[in-house]
């Protein structure tokens, strides 16, 4: 039986009652909670929870994570700090002026899990907030703009889906993810790769995405690497070759070339000796044969070469080089 990469807690509100709904976490919190299911973490979940909820799903999530040497929290909803404490936000919160009520009454502070992070030194610890969401109604005077930065304790590493004391872009469909976690999806199963660089590729995509509107943040005291995703260079190939199999497509190979971060000519030709090496596979005199052959498969596919540029539908793609005599290539 394999060994269960961690134990996350995935908490989402999308149907808030007295405060602008926000569509898109519900379609967060089931991407996220398959993503962390195929890297084998166990997964507490829960959607549209009310402050009780919230506390008993916490109370749960905190007894189990003690036998786990990974832990992971994700939640997506609105957010809000009070002077320099960050908090969900239930979906029956009412604003109230009195700030000691309010938080007394109709918040969950954020501090009862990084406390148990902090307290727990030896575990990976990772917590990704995609909040501090742009359409909360909360008046201004004891609420801040976006959430506070918080230090990460000891082997923790802490995600925003955007900076301190900014708001996040919010997205008002059932059917699309929030940008920050629509990037975090794309490669939090990138085999091989640590979990800074992850996030780092996740924060270059939301500044392309909002021309630099949006900046994810991470506070981090990793003591030891961490990957979502260890594979070897074998199953890569294998994964590669099905997924090309089952989906035959420019927009395939765009994808697997971001989630892999290889070019798609290297795809095409893992793709192609691993359909080579199977019974019906295509049989190739020589190198050459297999670089012309990988050639025609990328210009039938629209891959066109335009101003010394790969392109596919007139955007610059992640192509790479092709060893081959172009003279061989009937157009």
């Amino acid at each position: 039986m394999m060994t269960k990469k961690g134990l996350a807690l995935v908490m989402v509100n999308a149907e808030y009652i007295t405060q602008l709904k926000l569509p898109s976490c519900k379609k967060d919190g089931l991407d996220i909670e398959k993503a962390l299911e195929y890297l084998n973490f166990d997964v507490i979940s829960g959607s549209d929870l009310t402050r009780a909820d919230m506390y008993e799903l916490i109370s749960r999530f905190i007894d189990e994570a003690k036998s786990y040497s990974t832990i992971l929290v994700y939640y997506s909803g609105h957010g809000v700090q009070i002077d320099g404490e960050n908090y969900f936000v239930p979906i029956e919160c009412k604003y109230n002026s009195t700030k000691k009520l309010f938080i007394d009454t109709q918040l969950v502070g954020i501090k009862s899990l990084t406390d148990f992070m902090a307290d727990n030194p030896c575990k990976t610890n990772i917590m990704i907030l995609d909040a501090c969401r742009s359409t909360i109604g909360f008046s201004k005077d004891i609420v801040g703009t976006g959430l506070a930065e918080v230090n990460a304790g000891s082997g923790t590493i802490i995600a925003f889906a955007t900076a301190p004391n900014k708001s996040a872009s919010a997205v008002d469909s059932e059917e699309d993810n929030s940008i920050y976690t629509k990037c975090l999806l794309s490669h939090i199963i990138s085999p091989n790769v640590k979990i800074e660089d992850m996030f780092k590729a996740v924060r270059q995509d939301v500044i392309d995405i909002t021309a630099g509107e949006q900046v994810p943040w991470e506070n981090t005291s990793l003591k030891q690497d961490f990957y979502f995703n260890t594979m070897t260079q074998d199953e890569v190939n294998e994964q590669i070759y099905q997924c090309i199999r089952d989906g035959y497509s420019a927009e395939i190979l765009i994808i697997l070339s971001k989630i892999t971060r290889k070019t798609i000519s290297d795809l095409m030709r893992i793709h192609t000796i691993q359909k080579s090496e199977k019974p019906g596979g295509i049989y190739f005199e020589n190198a050459e044969e297999m670089e012309v052959f990988i050639l025609q498969q990328i210009l039938e596919l629209g891959f066109e070469f335009r101003n010394y540029r790969w392109c596919y539908k007139g955007t610059p793609v992640h192509m790479g080089e092709f060893l081959h005599n172009p003279d061989n290539i009937s157009t």
